[in-house]
């Protein structure tokens, strides 16, 4: 091994030996406590994505009119098609967002009572 580093397994500091009830047994609660800290901030995000997309809506349905020239009716059509696409664009990032914040939810809880340290996989 590399001068200054050394096995965790043969550390005479009891928090690096596996097993040793040292660092991961005391941080458990630490972890669950700040994945439940970022689940809710998830949550604060996804509402927010959710009042974006109505937003959206509003601006649609409340445009007022461009004239009624071909080229007014053109722009008035692409300008609702945008609205139409930015509303579904916060409407799925709210529901990706609030997905995640009940993935790292159940870590939370399976961090606690089972000690897990694994990665959360997250759909692309």
């Amino acid at each position: 091994m590399p001068e200054g580093r050394g096995s965790r397994i043969d550390s005479d500091n009891p928090e690096l030996r596996p097993g040793a009830g040292g660092f991961a047994a005391r941080n458990a609660a630490k972890s669950s406590e700040r994945l439940r800290t970022a689940a809710d901030q998830l949550d604060q995000a996804a509402a927010a994505d959710d009042k974006a997309a109505g937003r959206f809506a509003e601006a649609r349905v409340d445009s007022t009119p461009f004239g009624i020239s071909p080229q007014a009716r053109e722009l008035a059509a692409r300008w609702a098609a945008t609205l139409a696409a930015r509303e579904a664009d916060a409407r799925v990032l709210g529901d990706a967002t609030s997905d995640l914040a009940g993935r790292l939810r159940m870590v939370a809880v399976s961090t606690r009572s089972t000690g897990f340290r694994g990665r959360l996989a997250v759909a692309p």
